[in-house]
């Protein structure tokens, strides 16, 4: 009796869908239609259901998606070779018409999606045949490939027009490996295996479930085991994780910072001193011990190591707060000055240690919090009164291009001012289809960025993890994981509870 007792239970556990926990966000996200959001939560969460015609690997190669082949045709044209056999998760075939019709949404001005600058160069889709597609620019843009794995989504035709906009943001549909299964509003986003995804053998779990748990708690749902993967382990909860039976930490350096930009475009921070005095007013060495735990290393460029197009030669400003205040006085601010500051909630411990160390030059900051939800109210809307930001960035297209421009460009939604030097480089960067003309731009624009003061640069974070035992993941270099590949072992988890490994 108790063998079959015995054969039942282990029956019982086989047939036990296999659920990943992951937490990587405070809140839901606004919407799940790729036209209509542009923030780093909301696309890892679209990129487990969607997919391009490439993707990023997990150290920033690109790599084949809906597209098994690609190859130049001229400076103005690539040619993409379609997947065979690829249906979307409602049925309809994945085609060159299904392909036309979701990238050119995207560079519909009509359609007003968010990140509109970052793709605008693209100028249409050409039908070779069934499989094959050609991408046009409107000129050589040596950037292209990396555009097309870091926003593009191909979504459904026919369930697309059914659904509209607002039907699509609810229940999303794509060729992904996970498919979606259903909402439950401020607790998770349930996501089940698609069992038919091109790539076989994965997905390796079930259900990905993404929870949505306050950052105070996300500790201790991993700890209590209420969450399986937490991609963001705070430095002062390291420990706790580490020291833990059932839990483990993993780190990675990661194209991600948190940075500052200005609007120069008016006073104060019109005054080239005062750019300055902010910038050697940091102690970047103390803001990494306190704000990350040692978890990063400073910088002085927005753009980051190991990135295409970094120049290495662009060392982290010096702290230097006496010559800070000499800037100060010398720009007409003897008794320093008030600042109003957009900070992202990702932030806010960074913007504490900022305003602290500021606040010891006269330098007072007035900060307004916001989220991703709230994006689109602050950027554009409402920025032209703020004197800064300061928010996190990742780098989803793997290239020093990105960062900066989302800080600087003029083609950014989330840039204060505009430079035209910036702008002038930008233009010569995309242009570029050889690599090596390519690089000597980007590193001259670290380099005028750098001199002109024109950009508050911190550090470059290495991202912490906590997992569960039996867990495994390989994390993005940018911090936008696929968890395709994620493994979990469910014995292993009610065996290990509270006991050593």
């Amino acid at each position: 009796m108790s063998v079959l007792l015995a054969f039942v239970a282990a029956a019982a556990l086989a047939a036990e869908p296999t659920v990943l926990r992951v937490c990587d966000d405070i809140a839901d996200p606004p919407s799940l239609n790729p036209y209509r959001v542009f923030s780093e939560k909301t696309h890892v969460i679209l990129q487990q259901l969607l997919e391009g015609l490439v993707r990023f690997g997990p150290d920033g190669d690109i790599v084949p998606a809906l597209a098994e082949r690609w190859e130049r045709v001229d400076e103005l044209r690539m040619r993409f070779h379609l997947r065979p056999g690829v249906r979307f998760h409602n049925g309809e075939a994945l085609d060159a018409a299904a392909v036309k019709f979701s990238l050119e949404r995207y560079v519909d001005p009509g359609v007003r999606f968010v990140g509109y600058g970052f793709v605008k160069t693209i100028a249409g889709v050409d039908v070779v045949d069934e499989r094959t597609v050609d991408v046009r620019t409107h000129g050589p843009d040596g950037l292209l490939l990396n555009r097309l794995a870091a926003w593009i989504h191909v979504v459904p035709p026919a369930y697309f027009a059914q659904a509209g906009d607002d039907g699509f943001a609810q229940r999303p549909v794509g060729t992904g490996p996970f498919r979606f299964a259903r909402w439950e509003r401020g607790r998770r986003l349930v996501l089940e295996a698609n069992r038919s995804y091109w790539r076989e053998g994965t997905p390796k779990v079930d259900v990905l479930s993404l929870e949505f748990i306050p950052a105070e708690r996300q500790v201790d749902a991993l700890l209590s085991g209420e969450v399986d993967v937490l991609t963001s382990l705070p430095g002062t909860r390291t420990l706790d994780v580490q020291r833990a039976t059932a839990t483990y930490v993993i780190k990675k350096p990661s194209f991600y910072t948190i940075a500052g930009n200005f609007n120069s475009a008016r006073e104060p921070l019109s005054d080239k001193r005062v750019r300055e005095a902010l910038n050697l007013g940091v102690d970047r060495e103390t803001l990494v011990r306190f704000d990350v735990f040692g978890n990063g290393r400073p910088i002085g460029t927005l753009s980051l190591p190991g990135e295409f197009g970094h120049n290495a030669g662009v060392g982290p400003y010096p702290y230097d707060p006496k010559r800070a205040r000499q800037l100060l006085k010398e720009a007409g601010y003897p008794k320093g000055l008030r600042l109003r500051a957009l900070l992202k909630a990702n932030a806010q411990r960074t913007g504490r240690i900022l305003a602290k160390q500021w606040a010891e030059l006269g330098i007072h900051v007035d900060f307004t919090v916001f989220t991703d939800a709230d994006i689109n109210r602050y950027f554009p809307g409402e920025r032209d009164r703020f004197d800064m930001a300061i928010y996190d960035c990742p780098d989803p297209m793997y290239h020093a291009f990105f960062i900066r421009s989302i800080f600087l460009s003029g083609e950014s939604p989330f840039s204060l001012s505009r430079d035209a030097g910036i702008d002038e480089r930008f233009g010569k960067l995309v242009a570029a289809l050889d690599p090596g003309e390519q690089r000597r731009v980007s590193e001259d624009l670290d380099r005028y960025v750098h001199d002109e003061f024109l950009a508050l640069p911190t550090y470059e974070r290495i991202r912490t993890y906590g997992l569960r035992r039996g867990v495994t993941f390989e994390p993005a270099t940018s911090g936008m994981s696929y968890f395709f590949e994620a493994t979990k072992e469910i014995a292993n988890e009610k065996e290990t509870e509270g006991h050593a490994p």
